[in-house]
């Protein structure tokens, strides 16, 4: 999207977690997630917060109804979708909570980028937010070779509801306009405004992409708001299981905690902004990990996770698109340093089963 820069004010984040003194044993609570079945057996506190707030319009109206198809017309689908990014949202969901903003900006992420980490390339949009560079470094966020804040879920999140905050006062608390805004620019919506005499964000003379963008957020407002009607439900997220902040003094890598703590990695790597690309973070990162998790990760020592040098250099903007191949390469490794899958390593280089890696061989990380 094509933010505007504006000034920063950043929000203070949720507290981060402290260091505990004793090493304790990770909890089994975490065995059951993701659940097997969403249905929960008893009332799903850990959304009625966020999803009481939910103001879902235009239901019923032809283009918001394209949309809910769309997403829900394969109601088991949509349904593995939302678990997989299920405690990252309702993460996002108790931070527009605690801020007092609509409840629908939580789900600007899942149009954005379902809620995963994408890297971007020069001036290109990054993370789940897909934020621009020039937006994040106007709200305080670092990006640079090395270390790109808007894949550290925390301070981007924090970033982006600050720019909400700032679009909503610009347009008297409007939320269509503010999404607008946030797709297209600010600038480009009070153009808009001041061309068409029209104070209405459907009305203005706006891209069909962005009028798309809102009819998405409208859509997921009804489903979110209302699941049991469209055939799926709310993931049940058990407190072991949310989402917690931990600062780590040193740069660490996902694949490593994972595997430290028995963690999904996959899952770890999502929340942290490592979908794709390497998975390494730099020193002052805040991973999130689940609540039951959170205290054995502060009890690690930097040796059993901590991150390569090399990876943690080609992180942020500067994120390499190549790789030549070196003497001990294989395409298992590759994918596990680079983030990516080996079938993806494979379709991108034409490989097959069979095929043998050569020195020097140069393989492409991305499409």
């Amino acid at each position: 999207p094509a933010h505007a820069a504006v000034p920063a004010q950043p929000a203070t984040p949720e507290p981060i977690a402290e260091p505990a003194k004793p090493a304790p044993t990770l909890p089994p609570a975490l065995a059951a997630w993701p659940p097997n079945s969403a249905k929960p057996a008893e009332p799903n506190s850990a959304w009625r917060a966020w999803s009481e707030r939910l103001q879902p319009k235009r239901c019923e109206q032809s283009r918001p109804k394209h949309w809910i198809k769309r997403y829900a017309s394969h109601p088991e689908r949509f349904q593995t979708q939302l678990t997989a990014y299920a405690p990252i949202l309702q993460y996002v969901a108790r931070q527009t909570t605690r801020r007092n903003l609509p409840a629908e900006i939580a789900l600007v992420p899942i149009v954005e980028s379902t809620y995963q980490g994408y890297p971007g390339r020069g001036r290109s949009p990054a993370g789940m937010w897909q934020l621009i560079p020039s937006t994040a470094r106007s709200l305080g966020l670092t990006v640079q070779a090395g270390r790109d804040d808007r894949f550290d879920t925390v301070l981007a999140t924090t970033a982006a509801l600050s720019l909400f905050e700032r679009l909503l006062r610009r347009f008297d608390d409007d939320l269509p306009l503010a999404m607008a805004a946030y797709n297209a620019g600010d600038g480009r919506v009070a153009r808009a405004m001041a061309s068409s005499g029209k104070k209405s964000a459907r009305q203005l003379p706006l891209s069909s992409i962005t009028i798309d963008y809102l009819d998405k957020i409208a859509a997921l407002s009804c489903l979110m708001a209302d699941p049991e009607s469209y055939g799926f439900a709310m993931p049940p997220l058990p407190p072991p299981a949310r989402l917690r902040a931990v600062e780590l003094p040193f740069a660490a890598d996902a694949e490593r905690i994972a595997s430290a703590l028995r963690l999904d990695s996959r899952s770890l790597r999502r929340y942290n902004g490592a979908i794709r690309g390497p998975q390494a973070r730099h020193a002052g990162h805040h991973w999130l990990v689940q609540a039951a998790a959170a205290d054995a990760l502060l009890a690690l020592e930097s040796a059993q996770i901590a991150a390569d040098p090399a990876i943690i250099q080609s992180s942020g903007t500067n994120a390499p698109t190549t790789h030549v191949v070196v003497s001990g390469d294989n395409l298992w490794t590759l994918a596990r340093r680079y983030g990516v899958s080996v079938r993806e390593l494979r379709q991108w280089n034409r490989l097959n089963a069979k095929t043998k890696l050569q020195v020097g061989q140069r393989l492409k990380l991305a499409p």
